[in-house]
């Protein structure tokens, strides 16, 4: 039996039980915290399992586009282009807040597309190049917010279910007992007393 280390007295009785109610109060709000922790989890890994394989995809798309344009303009011009081109785009950060938890928030802003290279000696491979990488950008900043975000929530899962099982399996069990040792304390001696009074009380009327 797990119990407090204190004296069987009524106001260690009375501070015990104001520990066990907000012991049993602070678990029932962890335990719904922990719920909607899961939840959301659950609702973002079924983000991110749809975000790898659209990230899968257009990656494939963009080096596949990549390795035409470098077939058919070669490797040393491509690389002349891609040295001169300079796209502007913006990466913009803030948080928003899912049980207590601030999880990040990315978007990726891109400038008007316009071709920045001479049409001589070039073709439409060079735009899609430029315009598939820009738009696996897109996805990459996406898929850093997801798993950013369910690693958080992962981390603070395992915290909050630490919290969890510690106030269920020992501060409340050991408030219980140590209120039971009290309770049953308090009685044996109240018992006792009774049955001193009660000796007292026959003795003094033998004696009268």
């Amino acid at each position: 039996m797990a119990r407090l280390n204190i004296a069987p007295t009524k106001s260690n009785q009375l501070g015990v039980r104001r520990d066990l109610a907000m012991a049993t109060e602070g678990f029932s709000l962890l335990d719904q915290k922990r719920e909607i922790l899961v939840m959301e989890l659950m609702r973002l890994l079924e983000h991110v399992r749809r975000a790898q394989r659209e990230l899968r995809a257009k990656q494939e798309r963009a080096y596949a586009t990549l390795r035409k344009a470098i077939a058919r303009n070669g490797y040393q011009r491509m690389l002349q282009i891609g040295q001169g081109i300079r796209y502007v785009h913006r990466i913009q950060t803030g948080t928003r807040v899912a049980a207590g938890v601030r999880l990040p928030e990315i978007a990726v802003t891109h400038g008007e597309f316009c071709g920045q290279f001479s049409f001589a000696g070039t073709d439409s491979l060079l735009d899609q190049t430029m315009r598939d990488f820009l738009d696996l950008l897109t996805a990459v900043s996406e898929m850093a917010q997801l798993e950013t975000s369910v690693f958080q929530l992962a981390r603070e899962l395992k915290r909050t279910q630490r919290r969890v099982n510690a106030l269920e399996q020992i501060f409340i069990p050991e408030f219980r007992d140590t209120l039971k040792y009290i309770s049953d304390s308090l009685a044996g001696k109240e018992l006792e007393s009774f049955f001193v009074l009660k000796l007292v009380k026959k003795r003094l009327e033998g004696s009268a």
